[in-house]
């Protein structure tokens, strides 16, 4: 049975409005709101906010007020958060969230949008790329453009950092793999060998060996030293949509045979495949052996997954909307439970750290703009009860997500990471 969330979607500039209204600047300052749920009809409202003075008679406060149906509810929280909710669809106050920072890529065009992004570890840059063929490396604290990657022959799908900070891996739809230096924009290394376009990039521990999927439905882990081919993964016959590389609690296992040595840091990593045939696999990268698959060749086609090791489970994103949440002990059987807030397909999950406890917040992009971070028990199997969105994050406008990235947060007293996100338009947002 898959779990219908509802969700309250709110104009994405919402704070400019209540920023307005504290500021007693003239004019009604209002912005509209919009509730759904799979099965009901949906609510359109706008909300008013106005300023008024706080109990102790300095603080100033917004009043937040509907002005039509009186059943989505807003309260103001500060200038970054509201808290809003539905009675009638059934939806519990959610905390609603505007980005911290905004990052512009000026030199990628708004019609083609960013289709990849990363931000480097310490937090100092960011490389994006758009449908032109090229990356832009930015500094992000001193808010300026710093250089060109230029060279791949087809548009650029994917692009993030090595563990340094200074070295962007990308792939294209060339059939390429490229490694870059982030100062002065050097392609020393190419990695040649894939028949189709490249869809993801993962790295291995420090980036001696690197990981590419493609549409020609498999996975290849190559040395970056030699530029050269370690091993082909023939998952499917489909494209593989996305994969990651994952640090796994085992010890390395014991091979008969010598490893390759071109491989490095492959011992404890598991390979995350998802499958546009309807398979999430797992792949141990040292014995070369899939571990588990989750779904079945010919279901809804998978386009994100993250795996929550310590706790024993994979959340698997597919083509329909549905979230899977499956028991990485039980792949055979069904998913622990699944859920779904509309039909747009998952473009993106990621897993967010909080501050306190061990059970980490699920992180779910999806193609109509929807930016949501969900709270699941892991010891429970029933999906009304356990399946809380805990925190929207507002800033696109039915723009499809199209990357999720998560860092340290550099904020004192953060009670999560940070999670960085980009859409169809040319900026980076930081939540």
């Amino acid at each position: 049975m898959v779990y219908k969330l509802g969700y309250i979607s709110v104009q994405p500039d919402w704070t400019t409005d209540v920023k307005n209204a504290l500021n007693s600047a003239d004019g009604t300052h209002k912005f509209w709101v919009s509730a759904y749920k799979l099965g009901s009809s949906s609510i359109h409202d706008n909300i008013q906010a106005t300023k008024h003075t706080g109990p102790d008679g300095s603080t100033k406060l917004v009043e937040l007020k509907s002005l039509s149906t009186q059943d989505i509810s807003a309260e103001y929280i500060d200038v970054r958060h509201i808290r809003l909710s539905s009675s009638k669809l059934d939806i519990p106050p959610t905390v609603h969230t505007a980005a911290r920072k905004t990052v512009p890529c000026e030199h990628i065009l708004r019609g083609t949008g960013i289709r990849s992004f990363d931000v480097s570890p310490y937090g100092g840059l960011l490389v994006a790329c758009g449908d032109d063929g090229v990356m832009d490396v930015y500094d992000i604290s001193a808010a300026r453009h710093r250089v060109k990657l230029e060279g791949h022959l087809g548009d650029v799908t994917c692009c993030q950092f090595f563990p340094s900070g200074q070295v962007v891996l990308s792939g294209a739809t060339d059939m390429r793999v490229k490694v870059w230096s982030a100062s002065d924009g050097s392609n020393p290394v190419t990695l040649v060998g894939h028949t189709a376009a490249i869809t993801d990039t993962a790295i291995v521990g420090k980036g001696r060996n690197v990981l590419s999927a493609a549409k020609d439905g498999t996975v290849r882990l190559w040395h970056c030293g030699s530029s050269s081919l370690v091993h082909t993964f023939a998952l499917s016959k489909l494209p593989i949509n996305k994969i990651d590389v994952i640090s796994t609690l085992q010890e390395a296992s014991s091979l008969e045979e010598d490893p390759d040595a071109r491989e490095f840091e492959t011992q404890g990593k598991v390979l995350v495949a998802c499958c546009e045939d309807g398979r999430a696999a797992l792949v141990d990268l040292e014995s070369k052996e899939t571990i588990a698959e989750f779904g079945s060749t010919g279901g809804q086609p998978v386009r994100a997954a993250a795996y929550d090791v310590p706790n024993c489970r994979i959340y698997v994103g597919l083509s329909d909307g549905t979230v899977q949440v499956w028991s990485t002990n039980a792949p055979n059987d069904q998913p622990v439970y699944s859920f779904k807030r509309n039909e747009s397909a998952v473009s993106a999950i990621r897993l967010v750290n909080p501050s306190t406890g061990t059970v980490p917040l699920a992180c779910i992009g999806t193609e109509d703009g929807q930016l949501f971070l969900t709270s699941l028990d892991p010891f429970s199997s029933h999906a009304a009860d356990n399946v809380n969105v805990v925190e929207e994050l507002v800033g696109f406008d039915v723009d499809p997500i199209s990357q999720i990235r998560v860092v340290q947060s550099a904020t004192q007293g953060a009670i999560r990471q940070s999670v960085w996100a980009a859409g169809r338009d040319n900026k980076v947002y930081e939540f």
